[in-house]
Parts: structure tokens; C-alpha cells; sequence
């Protein structure tokens, strides 16, 4: 119920961003890159069918879903995107390692419909984790850290 209340607010900020798009003369054809966290996942989700539906022809760059709470709630398809990963904790390694207090206990992490395993990337080891830790966006400088053959590396605009 949250997650859908939190895609309606989306989508009606995405009708305000879409007019915002009009009056500074945002070209159909450019791209968008979309960052979010936590709630924001719902959010975001709101937006992106509002701006899909109203600038069909809009390139759609990279989205970065960083500890999404209710992923699994809802679905993207990731051919829509150049470039597309969820970040947070592996819950099955991480349970079945028998160290679930690892795990974000925010926004336990389940994965996104549709997004293929190959595209989430987890909290590295030397990273900082628990139930608060796991969540925090200031714990997530890693993913600018990626090399081009890691899991969540962020390709430079070009």
C-alpha cells in the first residue's frame, strides 16, 4: 500500500517535471539519468511511466536504484536502459552465510522484477554493514570506486 501511495506521489511530480522539461526546451530525444534511494525507488518508478508516456523518444541513460525499499513491488525492464543496477545486500548469501545482521534492516533488499541477477551489485566485505549500516546513502561511495569489469561500475557521461 505504501509503495503504491509513494509511485502515485511519483507519477503526479512526474506530470510537474514534464511541464518543467517543456519550459526549458528539453529536446524528446535526450537522455535522462535517473538516481534513487530507498522510498525513492517508488517514487522514481511514478516519474519514469509519466515520462515514458509523455516523451516516448527520450533516451534513457542510467538508473541507479541504490537500497530500494519494496523492490520487489514493482518491475523495470532493464532493454529501456543503457545502463541499470540495483545496490544493496545480498540477502540469500548473506542469510545463508549465517550472517543475516548484515542485512539493511531499513529496507530488507529483495530484488527488482525484471532486473536480471547479473545486474544488482552488493555491498563489498570491506564495506560497512548491519541493519542501519547496510541502508545509509554516505555508506555507498563504493560504486564510484568500480572498475569497468565490476558489478555497478557507473559508465562516464560521454
Amino acid at each position: 500500500e505504501g509503495f503504491e501511495k509513494r509511485k502515485e506521489n511519483g507519477r503526479k511530480a512526474g506530470y510537474f517535471f514534464i511541464n518543467k522539461l517543456a519550459e526549458i526546451g528539453v529536446a524528446a530525444n535526450d537522455t535522462l539519468d535517473i538516481v534513487c534511494h530507498s522510498m525513492g525507488f517508488a517514487y522514481a518508478q511514478g516519474i519514469i511511466e509519466v515520462i515514458k508516456g509523455n516523451y516516448p523518444d527520450i533516451h534513457l541513460g542510467g538508473y541507479y536504484i541504490i537500497a530500494p525499499e519494496n523492490a520487489c513491488s514493482d518491475y523495470v525492464n532493464p532493454t529501456d536502459w543503457d545502463q541499470i543496477w540495483q545496490y544493496g545486500s545480498d540477502e540469500a548469501t548473506l542469510k545463508r552465510e549465517g550472517t543475516p545482521w548484515l542485512l539493511d534492516g531499513v529496507a530488507p533488499q529483495c530484488p527488482i522484477k525484471g532486473l536480471p541477477k547479473e545486474k544488482r551489485a552488493f555491498i563489498p566485505e570491506t564495506e560497512p554493514q548491519g541493519f542501519v549500516e547496510s541502508h545509509l546513502i554516505k555508506n555507498y561511495g563504493w560504486i564510484f570506486k568500480r572498475t569497468e569489469k565490476e558489478k555497478g561500475y557507473v559508465s562516464p557521461r560521454k
